[in-house]
């Protein structure tokens, strides 16, 4: 297939193309920002997106959950963030914690759209009050690298928080492309992603929550007050209508994600200096419990930038943290989602492969290493639904 189709195909719509080379973006009939590329932009891609698998390059070890400097179990100290974000409200802590002490002038996120409750918009926050306002989930597409250049100002410095997409593509284009960028952006914060859901799903969800007319709906919140908390629709009169995570999420939004999700080789942040994930306590069948509970991360310093900034943060007393192994403390049952689809990837490449179907241009040795925690059988029973799917025309 041409590079510039792989690249459409497999467009994790992070936006970075847009703002070093000018790529134009339009929204697809998904919702999703997709980029017009020409042969001349592909060079870009061939280096920083994800479907050419330059992130998996520095993974030796075929671990799942890529190279750790440590792993832990905690939450924020303030129990008003903690109630209010996704889990443990790690990441949110951690940003008011940069500002605070004068790490960084701002930090780069996401926040809901001001025109438009299903969308979102990327900002620079420079106070703790704005900070909190991006708390919480966005189940939904963004480009956050798309006005790096404009956000970028003068000798100023950020931490940049994203999803594991839109950090390989900024820690790759720094790394090799344009080093004057690490002057600037000092750290590099990452979310577990399971996928970013469409308009479409957006819509859906909004419908299920009794939002038949947009100019009606006033916010929608993913998760948050509570763990994992509940996708909450707020009308303009004041009421609200509420659905629990496992029907917002796994019947509704999760259904319906980028191509390019399905197939995700890092959905944990692996080349972010910290990551967070939920760490899900488990039923009596080692199933997540989705119970309502008071939230926590399990996180990842997978830098020495990473590992020193948290082990500060918790020596200040602004994060709680616990001694949590990864590999044999039950991540694997906390996040069988992440676990198994990466796992899976070998046999999803060459299933795909024989139907005629374009992959991401992982290297088979990587996955072959990832899918060495599954048995023949498992990976032969991946193949075949997959090999299902491509015919029903799922896939």
């Amino acid at each position: 297939m041409e590079k510039t189709k792989l690249f459409t195909v497999y467009c994790t719509g992070c936006g970075l193309c847009h703002s070093v080379l000018d790529v134009p973006f339009e929204e697809d009939k998904k919702g999703y920002l997709s980029p017009q590329l020409t042969k001349k932009e592909v060079s870009l891609c061939n280096k920083v997106c994800p479907a050419s698998g330059n992130a998996l390059k520095n993974y030796q070890d075929g671990s799942v959950w890529g190279i750790l400097r440590s792993s832990t179990l905690g939450w924020s100290a303030d129990e008003e963030i903690r109630k209010d974000s996704s889990s443990g409200g790690v990441i949110t802590t951690l940003c008011v914690y940069l500002l605070d002490n004068h790490l960084v002038d701002g930090i780069i996120q996401t926040k809901r759209s001001t025109n438009d409750i299903r969308k979102t918009i990327t900002v620079v926050n420079r106070t703790k009050e704005d900070v909190l306002k991006c708390m919480g989930s966005r189940y939904t597409s963004s480009s956050p690298l798309m006005y790096m250049n404009e956000m970028i100002q003068g000798n100023e410095t950020y931490a940049f928080v994203g999803k594991p997409c839109d950090v390989s593509a900024l820690r790759i284009y720094i790394d090799e492309i344009n080093p004057e960028w690490k002057q600037h952006i000092k750290y590099i914060l990452s979310f577990f992603c399971a996928g970013q859901p469409s308009i479409d799903a957006n819509n859906k969800l909004v419908r299920a929550l009794g939002g038949n007319n947009l100019g009606d709906c006033l916010d929608l919140q993913y998760r948050g007050n509570g763990w994992p908390g509940f996708a909450t629709l707020t009308r303009t009169n004041g009421t609200q209508q509420k659905m629990d995570y496992e029907t917002s999420w796994m019947k509704i939004l999760g259904r319906d994600v980028r191509r390019i999700c399905r197939f995700c080789a890092d959905g944990t942040g692996e080349l972010a200096d910290i990551s967070c994930g939920d760490a899900w306590f488990l039923d009596a069948n080692g199933k997540p419990d989705f119970t309502e509970r008071l939230g926590r991360n399990v996180i990842f310093a997978r830098t020495e930038v990473g590992e020193v900034l948290l082990k500060e943060a918790h020596k200040q007393g602004v994060l709680i943290l616990e001694d949590f192994d990864c590999e044999n403390d039950g991540l694997q049952k906390m996040q069988p989602y992440h676990y198994t689809r990466k796992a899976s990837l070998y046999s999803y490449k060459w299933a795909l492969r024989l139907c005629g179907s374009t992959f991401p241009e992982y290297c088979n040795e990587k996955l072959r290493g990832f899918a060495k925690g599954f048995s023949i059988k498992q990976r032969i029973l991946r193949f075949g639904g997959t090999i299902q799917r491509i015919i029903k025309g799922t896939i």
